[in-house]
């Protein structure tokens, strides 16, 4: 059985803090005793002179003081000095309009004290507490693909995953309620019934909705030749007849639209098997003869189209053949970019219904994974041994283990209960939804080896390792090739795992660092709150809404950069990005047509890297206008890993009639009262001069060069911190790529948190630091960044857990 063990805090042992002191010692016995005190003196020197004004023990703003700071003051307090060091390198301590040091005298205060935080010895970075780590949503859709071959959705099994530090993998954070059980016990009856099929399966249903967009281009993995519609999809639990029905398409009732034909066809597995047509000449004279019957007519077209399929995943379409594309008669251009013909219809949604008069059950792609033995195909093996060597098969990649006696006992008796209720079918279905609810399936964990003392560190085991590195780097379960060189106790040879590292990111599955790490390190989340206001944006909101193809967009570049090794760097200068027709003209592209995202070269710079991003861009904004805070903030706290402070209670929003003018104002004019407030300016002087680089980029990321409000001309010119003058995107980048260990060191957090599963801590850094020194010799490749995060002790060490210290009784 798993161990859970005691938590212990803020306890600083004896032992410890004479570590604390013989570590001082030798950073301060390092170089000569008289030059390790000078170059001290000089540092705390620089400290006193531009800190200590605001930092002391009167003040004591933003609960710091380094009044009387020492060299012996690093140790003391390594969480303060993490803190001031974070603060130093982004360049936002001293605050804007305070005394600044030069460049110089930051650089050595950094280094000095970077150099004395690394050397204290401190393993509170190896976990001594392990809550068991819950797979979320996204571990739970992989993994239930990888070992059934069957395609689920989270969100429609799952509760929603609680988050920490913006990572929806922190094993703190996935706690466990009563509901929960419930509700993945269900999830692994759904699956098991979905894997297996059911040859008495009653008629059920599926409904599938369209994406944002106007359907006028073809629609990737339906037939050529077609344009817009559906394709849905899913598995079917057993063969038989199927029915759907389409939202009805003719629905004003003066036959608005009717003008021109839209012939529209159904496919299953891109076999046409139903076609019809949608308006023209014929439905227009419905309108004129019969008038209120039309709408029936017509929309009875699109009901009760039957079709015959066996079981298992198909790709149902609902489309429209392509005809010539026109432009609209309308004598006003319609607001889509490119405009086109606005008489085309669009299919809203269907509903799929069946099976009805059930014919059997066909082979299927993941019963062919399950079954790999069958009593009724080999005669020499009973349904007993059989069920036992399907379980052992599948219950090792499940429980990322070699399975035991009593696991497949456990197993076995699910098994005996479905086979009294339905024979051998049944009894299998009710062992796999038992594999499913296992606790050994839905957590991971470490064992503590015997014999260790309480605080020693050990390394996790080889199997403990393949699953972790699994989860890390493919958000899903080990495969037979990982768990086969564990099973050898080989992984932890330093050169098998960066053997595996390198497999496993060549695999087509490390996508999920793009499509899954980097939208948490990045707050992507944000993106589904901001929905473009339909009045303001007409060209990117309701069915033209961006939102999807930005998030296409932005996984599909960054994953470039991933899959050809290239240095994480790029991130923000690359000069190729990823886009289909809607995209390509919401960036200013007029050569790209279709649905279908393809690499394209940016000749304008402007759009070079993150920053030039749509995803981005519209998530650091607000639904109606653009926010140089969010940006400038966005900027600071994931690009440059310097969060802002929290704003001070009962900010004022931006308001015109605070103003005192009924003029359209620019969100600069806007703004100008807002920092005024001395309260405010601090803060605002950091970020606001990030974000208005970017203030040609519109709320949805477009490109302008005037308030169409205002009318007048957008001003992005800032100037930063430390006096650097920049005025739009490109020296906004410039200026971040002076420093680009500061860009680097940000990212290895980021991935390192993620990589862990537990949130980070100040004494992480020291481990961060390193990875970002020794990747620089590599150019900061990111297979290099990779490779250092799971050698680190973080991701393969623990520490055995030390009793929580007894609390004396309060007389």
């Amino acid at each position: 059985m798993l161990e859970t063990r005691v938590t212990l805090k803020g306890m600083i042992t004896i032992q410890h803090r004479l570590l604390v002191a013989a570590s001082l010692a030798g950073v301060l016995s390092a170089a000569p005793a008289s030059q390790g005190q000078d170059a001290a003196d000089a540092q705390l020197a620089t400290i006193k002179q531009y800190c200590s004004g605001c930092h002391n023990d009167k003040a004591k703003i933003g609960g710091a003081s380094f009044q009387g700071v020492t060299a012996a003051s690093v140790a003391q307090n390594p969480e303060l000095f993490e803190k001031a060091v974070r603060k130093l390198r982004g360049r936002v301590m001293p605050p804007p309009g305070a005394k600044q040091p030069d460049a110089k005298a930051v650089d050595s205060l950094v280094a000095w004290l970077e150099d004395s935080l690394d050397k204290l010895p401190n393993q509170a970075y190896i976990t001594d507490s392990q809550v068991l780590h819950r797979l979320n949503r996204k571990e739970y859709e992989n993994a239930i693909h990888d070992l059934l071959l069957v395609a689920v959705n989270g969100a429609d099994l799952l509760p929603p995953d609680d988050t920490a530090q913006g990572y929806d993998n922190i094993s703190s954070a996935l706690q466990v309620s009563p509901s929960f059980i419930e509700q993945y016990v269900l999830a692994a009856h759904t699956i098991a019934m979905t894997a297996l099929g059911k040859r008495d399966s009653r008629p059920q249903g599926w409904t599938f909705r369209a994406a944002p967009g106007n359907q006028l281009t073809h629609n990737p993995g339906l037939p050529l030749g077609t344009r817009g519609g559906i394709l849905a999809k899913v598995d079917l639990p057993a063969d038989g007849e199927y029915r759907i029905n389409i939202a009805d398409m003719a629905t004003h009732i003066w036959g608005n639209g009717m003008e021109y034909e839209n012939p529209l066809v159904v496919t299953v597995d891109n076999k046409v098997v139903y076609q019809t047509v949608i308006g023209g000449e014929e439905d227009m004279k419905l309108y004129d003869q019969v008038q209120s019957g039309a709408l029936d007519r017509v929309n009875a077209r699109l009901k009760n189209i039957k079709f015959q399929s066996t079981a298992g995943p198909h790709k149902i379409g609902v489309t429209f053949r392509r005809q010539s594309f026109a432009e609209s008669d309308d004598q006003l251009q319609m607001f889509a970019p490119g405009g086109g013909q606005d008489r085309s219809y669009r299919v809203s949604s269907f509903q799929l219904l069946g099976p009805f008069d059930v014919t059997g059950l066909s082979s299927t792609p993941s019963r062919d994974r399950i079954f790999t033995c069958n009593p009724e195909k080999d005669k020499s093996k009973t349904p007993d041994v059989c069920a036992k060597e399907i379980f052992s098969t599948l219950a090792k990649r499940a429980y990322r283990r070699p399975v035991t006696n009593d696991d497949i006992a456990e197993l076995m008796q699910y098994y005996a209960d479905g086979v009294k209720q339905g024979g051998f079918e049944s009894g299998i279905r009710q062992g796999i939804t038992g594999m499913l609810a296992s606790p050994f399936f839905l957590y991971r964990g470490d064992r503590v080896p015997a014999g260790l003392k309480p605080g020693e560190k050990y390394a996790i085991t080889d199997i403990e390792l393949a699953s972790k590195l699994s989860f890390f780097l493919w958000n899903s379960i080990p495969d037979q090739e990982l768990l086969d060189v564990a099973g050898k106790n080989k992984l932890s040879d330093p050169g098998m795992l960066n053997k595996q590292v390198l497999r496993m990111l060549a695999d087509p599955r490390s996508k999920t660092l793009a499509s899954n790490f980097v939208f948490e390190w990045l707050d992507m989340n944000r993106l589904n709150e901001v929905v473009p206001d339909t009045d303001v944006f007409p060209y990117a909101s309701g069915r033209l809404d961006p939102r999807q193809d930005f998030r296409t967009e932005l996984a599909l570049f960054v994953d470039s950069i991933f899959r050809d090794d290239r240095s994480v760097v790029d991130l923000l200068r690359a000069s190729h990005t990823y886009v289909n027709e809607r995209l390509a003209l919401q960036y200013g592209l007029t050569d790209v047509k279709g649905d279908e995202f393809r690499r394209v070269e940016l000749k304008d710079s402007a759009r070079w890297g993150l920053l030039g991003k749509g995803a981005i861009l519209m998530a650091a904004a607000y639904p109606n206008r653009t926010s140089p805070v969010l940006r400038g903030k966005f900027i600071l706290t994931s690009l440059e890993g310097v969060p802002p402070a929290n704003p001070p209670p009962n900010v004022p929003t931006l308001n015109d009639k605070d103003i005192g003018t009924t003029k359209a104002l620019t969100v600069r004019e806007l703004m100008a009262k807002h920092r005024a407030s001395p309260a405010c300016s601090s803060c605002h002087a950091v970020m606001d001069p990030l974000g208005f680089a970017l203030e040609n980029f519109d709320a949805t990321g477009m490109w302008r060069d005037k308030d169409r409000f205002a009318g007048t001309m957008i001003d992005s010119a800032g100037e930063l911190p430390d006096g650097t003058k920049i005025n739009g995107p490109d020296d906004l980048r410039k200026a971040l790529l002076r420093r680009p260990d500061q860009f680097v060191q940000t990212f290895v957090e980021a991935l390192l948190t993620y990589s862990m599963g537990r949130t980070r801590e100040y004494y992480d850094m020291p481990t961060v630091r390193r990875i970002v020194r020794d990747a620089a010799a590599k150019d900061y490749k990111f297979s290099a960044i990779v490779e250092a995060v799971v050698n680190t002790e973080q991701f393969r060490m623990r520490r055995v857990p030390q009793p929580e210290p007894v609390q004396s009784a309060r007389r």
